[in-house]
């Protein structure tokens, strides 16, 4: 299964983390993507154009369909939406730009060097270093850069890793479940390709986990026998329950 981070403004634009949750609660893996959206948003919207471009969007989201059936089978099995959030957040932070690069890098760092608010002038730096390193010689205009910082601070509460509806953001407070942190466990195997990179994997900044928080959860899990999970030294193995994550959706959601 391919794990590669895709850039895609219109997904920044539109991040639908509800309208996602609620798709999903009512899809059928007997219809087509295009039919599941048709039927789950057909009657959402008064606005054809709202509907169309939901639809466009969430069909950006659902290209690779594999990586994200074990979202839908856990909104399916009564996961309940906080903690489906937080897993949708990994599977966001493993695969879509600029989002990935705004949470492992800026945020994660911000917070722990004890910044407490988050307004869109102080993304801006950020917004202009992506862009130079994506479109070399080219310059985003101020409006394109307060625009995308705005997008990322908005996707980022929309996960839950900022809260807050006015111009300034504070980061949220995240406490995951059990069955949660070892969603993450699973996925961060899948997309690092070995569980030998679990704990040291820069995605657990997804949930703001430092190197010593990761420590922590995988060794409550292995005291409650959710994985194995033993370090010797500078030698760490964890042995995962599941073959795959989706494995794991369908036994949490059984």
């Amino acid at each position: 299964m391919s794990w590669t981070a895709v850039w895609s403004k219109r997904l920044l634009n539109n991040p639908l983390v509800e309208e996602t949750f609620e798709l999903f609660l009512g899809w059928s893996f007997d219809a087509t993507v295009e039919q599941n959206l048709e039927a789950g948003l057909a009657s959402r919207y008064g606005n054809v154009g709202r509907t169309k471009d939901v639809t466009t969007t969430l069909s950006r989201r659902l290209r690779n369909f594999d990586t994200v059936r074990p979202l839908i089978i856990m909104a399916k099995g009564g996961q309940p939406f906080a903690d489906w959030r937080d897993c949708c957040r990994l599977w966001i932070g493993a695969t879509e730009e600029p989002f990935r690069l705004f949470a492992l890098n800026w945020l994660y760092s911000e917070r722990e060097d004890g910044r407490y608010i988050v307004r869109s002038d102080d993304v801006r730096p950020f917004v202009i270093d992506i862009w130079k390193s994506r479109r070399a010689g080219k310059t985003l205009n101020d409006y394109g850069v307060i625009r995308t910082a705005r997008d990322l601070i908005r996707t980022a509460t929309s996960l839950g890793v900022l809260e807050g509806d006015g111009a300034a953001r504070t980061f949220s407070s995240l406490a995951m479940s059990d069955d949660t942190l070892l969603y993450y466990a699973q996925l961060i195997a899948e997309v690092e390709g070995t569980p030998v990179r679990i704990v040291d994997s820069p995605l657990w900044r997804l949930a703001y986990m430092t190197p010593a928080d990761v420590h922590t959860a995988l060794l409550r899990l292995h005291q409650f026998k959710r994985l194995d999970y033993q370090v010797a030294g500078s030698l760490v193995q964890v042995s995962l329950p599941y073959r795959s994550t989706l494995e794991f959706a369908e036994r949490l959601a059984a």
